[in-house]
């Protein structure tokens, strides 16, 4: 049982998105043809908390996920290294997100949007021919609607 509700709450996030008139449950065990059958034995009470969850993850900013570290400087060159890092990225690898973001008194240049830490490794492994000193970080915002 135990297992199952690890299993529902790892999906809530990619199924916060669901439309409302549906429960998550209900969503998962819905047949599509060509397709497996989902059927889920829950007690009761369940639902309602991972409806809770799903709406503490909708409040939130982000979700705990991961990114690759490219930059992080801070000083009178601290932006403009970071600019040019950020367009460096955009012009090598244009189809992943790039985030510029400045906490006093660092700047600093992560790519991607991950959940899991080895969902990062294939672009990682891309990135160091370039940036041969990036590096995998935990994030506590990545944004839900670009997992």
């Amino acid at each position: 049982m135990q297992k199952l509700v690890i299993i529902i709450l790892c999906l809530v996030p990619f199924l916060a998105n669901a439309q409302d008139d549906k429960t998550i449950t209900s969503a998962l065990q819905e047949q599509v043809e060509g397709e497996g059958k989902i059927t889920i034995y829950d007690e009761s009470g369940i639902e309602e908390l991972v409806i809770i969850q799903s709406e503490v993850n909708r409040r939130r900013s982000g979700v705990d996920g991961w990114r690759i570290q490219l930059f992080s400087g801070s000083g009178p060159t601290g932006k403009s290294n970071a600019l040019k890092v950020k367009s460096k990225v955009l012009n090598s690898f244009p189809d992943n997100n790039v985030d510029l973001s400045f906490t006093s008194p660092w700047w600093r240049v992560r790519v991607g949007n991950y959940r899991h830490k080895h969902e990062a490794l294939p672009l990682l492994n891309d990135l160091r021919k370039l940036f041969p000193n990036c590096y995998i970080v935990k994030d506590g915002n990545v944004k839900m609607n670009k997992l």
